[in-house]
């Protein structure tokens, strides 16, 4: 008896650890889109110098679920300002991706459409 409250004690923890750290702990990243705002000619001014910024549009796995970020900034394979993305049950598609040179404008082909100012992202380092 006193053997099967150990066990069922060592599988309460190790069930509580999964659910609270779980959606932290990526199994697998895989980029779905990835442009860059230079493509379209447009630049971001940081600390006196022009920078052109990454767009990534990646699945993330994770213990728990699936889910899906905009990563955004001028090296946004490393570092990024991220934007989580959650409508519909398909994972997202770009449609389109219109830089400005305030913000970048982006359009999915579920129809829904961001608008993320530069201040954001452009000085991600």
């Amino acid at each position: 008896m006193r053997k099967t409250l150990q066990i069922v004690a060592v599988s309460a923890a190790l069930l509580g650890a999964i659910l609270l750290a779980g959606p932290s702990i990526t199994l697998h990243t895989r980029v779905l889109h990835h442009e860059t705002s230079g493509d379209a000619g447009v630049t971001y001014e940081h600390s006196g110098a022009r920078w052109s910024s990454d767009l990534y549009l990646v699945e993330l796995r994770t213990v728990t679920d699936t889910r899906h970020e905009l990563r955004l900034g001028p090296y946004a394979a490393s570092y990024y300002y991220p934007v989580e993305i959650a409508f519909g049950s398909e994972p997202p598609a770009l449609r389109e991706a219109t830089w400005l040179p305030d913000a970048v404008e982006i359009t999915f082909t579920s129809g829904e459409s961001l608008h993320i100012p530069a201040d954001n992202f452009s000085s991600v380092r």
